[in-house]
């Protein structure tokens, strides 16, 4: 059967729990005023908290990630992506996180916890840049090669050979320790994947 690059966007101008699901903390995320907003309440332990996108089924082969508006005050938040390895199993999936500022590697299980890597390098960049909030961020992948832009602007590129599939797209929030005290909110205005080569059963 043929396939088709599919085209989704969201304005995030109302609830769609049938495009996104939420793992770990609902009380994280909401929609207020056309943005996806993401808040840590100071009685709140906070670290690792997921918007995953479900709209679309995985794995997840070739697609361009666009977001706008993108950013956070006192707190990290970024888009991730994630697959579990069938040689680990058990283990908590493998992210590649995109925040504003940098990427960095994880893994998590979107209910408040991280755990250290073990059996596998992260190939991302040890790169900061100077941006808390984006205007716009792209993201291409192609089967392991991640290439970034922001704002327009040629980022990074790298490649990960593991990472010949994306099995998990989402938010992420990661709460941090101010004064020992858990705060911080974020947002983003728009999302929109495209190039994924769906086949027609999956549109059904």
């Amino acid at each position: 059967l043929s396939a088709s690059a599919e085209v989704w966007h969201d304005d995030f101008d109302t609830e769609n729990p049938e495009a996104w699901n939420i793992v770990g903390n609902d009380a994280v995320w909401k929609i207020s005023d056309g943005f996806l907003r993401a808040e840590v309440n100071r009685d709140w332990n906070v670290q690792y908290e997921l918007y995953q996108f479900t709209a679309i089924p995985a794995p997840y082969r070739d697609f361009v990630i666009k977001i706008t508006d993108f950013g956070g005050d006192k707190t990290r938040f970024g888009f991730c992506v994630g697959r579990h390895f069938a040689d680990t199993p058990g283990e908590d999936p493998f992210f590649y996180v995109f925040f504003p500022d940098e990427i960095r590697a994880r893994r998590f299980d979107g209910k408040g916890s991280s755990h250290p890597f073990r059996d596998r390098l992260s190939r991302e960049p040890r790169i900061r840049w100077e941006t808390d909030s984006l205007t716009e961020m792209e993201l291409y992948f192609h089967s392991g090669y991640f290439l970034l832009l922001a704002d327009g602007k040629f980022r990074t590129v790298f490649q990960d050979a593991n990472f010949d599939k994306i099995e998990i797209l989402g938010f992420v929030m990661e709460g941090l320790n101010i004064a020992n005290q858990w705060v911080g909110e974020a947002w983003a205005d728009a999302f929109t994947i495209s190039g994924l080569n769906v086949t027609p059963e999956v549109k059904l």
